[in-house]
């Protein structure tokens, strides 16, 4: 018995549907069949609750969708320059929602079908009703069928991956927290940690895309999706919990910790075990102990014999520690419940930062501008020129940026996939189609054309070429009752895609060269130039920013620092080595590596600054913490004005940076000796070291960069290519 791959069932699965979505829409007589077609070719997925949530989002978004265009024609239908003004505004915030993390595909939906029926409906309201109401249900039926061939014929449940994703995930985290062990004591070398952390952070992706899919088709994940998404943020601060630790272990290292910290190896045991518990219980196991609670113990007199830069580094490692207990109680609690080995139910407390409030991202509005931008030009290239598809110009160039936005791919890589997909539907239209007789013919040509693209082409980083060749087939086949062929209308709908899909790659360079590695230099810029404004505005020697606009900015900048290098991460896999000598991506993550360590660094800059702090300790450093600051501001506007020249003088920063670090040290020591006893409290010892801990390991983090980045040649990457 020969047993089919879920490869084969797959594209079985979508071609059945597709057959049969077109069968129904022919028998009712429906005018658009295609539109069924293509809701079937959008929305399959390998699980069952993956298909239902995307078809759900791709209804919700194609009746919203719908309700505003119908809106903007009866307001605005008697000035099409206002009209276009609001379809625009509209499509532009769709857009920026769309190249975020939440409802992307609803957003995305919802913004190409306004378009779609503004343009298609014109000035006819009536016209603009009946396509609009076509749609709609052309749309559900497409929807109704694959949901249910995927739920009917080899159903998949998500729960599966779900379940086999964290436990991955997971087990990432504790070989993580296992390998920064180790470095910390000094019993390894940790170099395995880089490609655990880009596991991890491949596995958190992963993990968030099936969640949605689980709750939708796995009764038991629906009832505890609360504790799922809880599970979700906590892993995600775990994560960059031991990013920041391994990150201040360069500090700790020469110490003796095991006088420092005498407890210090129960309590990573009692986390150690607390995790492993943890990890049993997603394995579905009972877990065996209930982990309990270890305080960690400091050697006050051992600390005072340390140089206060030893101090805070200890401070700081204390810190990171106490925040990996929490974390790691609030996951065993919160894992307890979702595999029901907890007596009560409830929602565990969140663990996390504080929210950073309205924070608006810089690329996702130059994508809104972008996808507005094109919908302009080719409007007007309508208006005056009249080019091939006539409306259908305007909605297939702006559609093509909107999909080069959503997957963050540059346009020009859909030119060859919509060209061969042209040409393919184009053999059959005009040789084939011809000759067939009957819907039975029909359909066994729909179903094998479905089959073959999504057999050939199933791997993900096919996916454009698998969406770009149904869409042509789609689209230039016109499928209907009353089947008419001419080859001047398919060359005329082949010639529309290809100048629309020419005049989206042309406006892509308008605002800035879409090539990796221009983007590349542009965000690595981008980052120090926030960063060097954090700065002036986070030191100790300024007041708090009061004004509301100062207060938006900072809190836009640093959500933005956050995210930058993970972008760069993308970014750095999408670059042609080829083309840059000498350059090699171990490198470029190594770079990449280093920023986010920079990025961390701030962040935890901002939140000890905000700590009760002596201020007698304060006034007393204010002069050298300025120098400080100002010297690190100098080199961070250089790294994002001139990276070469920045690289040709890595040497001077690293010993102007350490120069600073060591006299303030100084200055601290003379002022410690000069405080009375009793007059400060251990708690504002503590921030304070917590603080000289932070600036000390932002200087570290800077020295780390500046070694990485004159390995790289920057003014091969700056260099006009064509």
């Amino acid at each position: 018995m020969t047993i089919l791959s879920t490869r084969s069932k797959e594209a079985i699965k979508t071609g059945l549907a597709m057959a049969i979505s077109y069968g129904i829409a022919l028998q009712l007589g429906w005018e658009k069949p295609s539109w069924a077609g293509m809701a079937v070719a959008m929305i399959s997925l390998s699980t069952a609750g993956q298909t239902i949530n995307k078809g759900a989002m791709r209804m919700l978004g194609t009746l919203v969708g719908l309700g505003a265009a119908l809106t903007f024609l009866a307001r605005f239908s008697q000035d099409r320059w206002l009209f276009m003004v609001t379809v625009s505004l509209y499509v532009g915030f769709c857009t920026y929602m769309l190249t975020g993390k939440k409802l992307v595909y609803f957003w995305f939906v919802s913004a190409f079908v306004c378009m779609l029926i503004a343009i298609a409906g014109g000035a006819d309201s009536q016209n603009a009703f009946y396509t609009a109401l076509t749609r709609a249900q052309e749309t559900g039926l497409g929807i109704l069928v694959y949901s249910l061939v995927s739920v009917l014929l080899w159903p998949q449940s998500s729960a599966i991956r779900l379940n086999d994703v964290s436990r991955k995930l997971f087990t990432t985290h504790m070989r993580l927290y296992r390998t920064y062990c180790g470095l910390m004591t000094g019993e390894s070398a940790g170099k395995e940690y880089r490609g655990l952390r880009l596991q991890e952070i491949q596995l958190l992706t992963q993990f968030g895309q099936i969640l949605n899919g689980a709750q939708t088709d796995t009764y038991e994940v629906w009832e505890v999706r609360h504790q799922w998404q809880q599970f979700q943020e906590q892993t995600t601060v775990l994560m960059e919990t031991l990013e920041r630790w391994r990150e201040s272990l360069a500090g700790i290292r020469e110490l003796n910790l095991t006088g420092l910290l005498p407890n210090l190896k129960p309590v990573c045991l009692e986390i150690d075990q607390r995790l492993a518990q943890i990890e049993r219980m997603l394995n579905g196991k009972d877990p065996i102990q209930v982990p309990g609670q270890v305080a960690l113990i400091v050697e006050k007199d051992l600390v005072n014999k340390l140089n206060h830069f030893q101090k805070a580094a200890v401070a700081v490692t204390k810190a990171q520690i106490d925040h990996l207990q929490d974390i790691s109680r609030s996951l065993f609690d919160c894992v307890q419940e979702i595999k029901g080995f907890s007596l009560h139910s409830s929602i565990p407390n969140r663990i996390g930062g504080r929210s950073l409030g309205l924070a608006l991202d810089p690329d996702r509005l130059a994508a809104a501008l972008q996808v507005v931008l094109t919908l302009w030009i080719a409007f007007l290239v309508w208006v005056y020129i009249d080019p091939p598809g006539h409306a259908m110009f305007v909605f297939f160039a702006t559609l093509l940026t909107m999909i080069a936005a959503m997957m963050h791919q540059s346009v020009s890589l859909m030119f060859m996939p919509f060209f061969y997909g042209s040409v393919f539907a184009g053999i059959l239209y005009v040789f084939v189609m011809p000759r067939l007789s009957g819907y039975t013919e029909l359909g066994l040509m729909i179903f094998g054309v479905t089959f073959a693209y999504y057999y050939l082409f199933w791997q993900p980083r096919q996916a454009l070429i698998k969406v770009a060749g149904m869409a042509c087939f789609i689209v230039h086949t016109s499928i209907q009752n009353q089947q008419t062929y001419s080859f001047a209308a398919f060359a005329n709908s082949a010639a529309m895609m290809q100048l629309a899909c020419t005049l989206a790659i042309a406006i892509s360079f308008v605002l800035a060269s879409p090539r990796p590695e221009k983007t590349f230099l542009r965000l690595v810029a981008r980052f120090f130039r926030h960063s060097e404004f954090l700065m002036s505005r986070l030191a100790l020697d300024r007041d708090d920013p009061r004004g509301l606009a100062n207060r938006w900015q900072m809190a836009l900048y640093r959500n933005d620092l956050l995210e930058i290098p993970a972008k760069l991460t993308i970014l750095g896999q999408r670059i042609d080595y080829r083309l840059l000598s000498g350059q090699t991506s171990e490198q470029v993550q190594m770079l990449v590596t280093s920023l986010q360590a920079l990025a961390y660094r701030i962040k935890e800059l901002v939140e000890v600054c905000e700590l009760p702090q002596a201020d007698l300790l304060v006034e007393a450093v204010l002069d050298d913490l300025r120098a400080w600051r100002l010297t690190a501001q100098e080199l961070l506007r250089l790294w994002a004005d001139d990276p070469a020249l920045a690289a040709l003088q890595s040497a001077e920063i690293r010993d102007r940076l350490v120069a600073r670090i060591s006299r303030l040290e100084a200055q601290i020591g003379e002022t410690l000796c000069d405080v009375e006893e009793g007059k400060l409290s251990e708690g504002e010892f503590e921030n304070f070291y917590r603080i000289l801990g932070a600036f000390k390991g932002l200087s570290e983090s800077g020295i780390e960069y500046s070694q990485i980045a004159q390995g790289i040649d920057w003014a091969l990457w700056k260099e006009a290519r064509f």
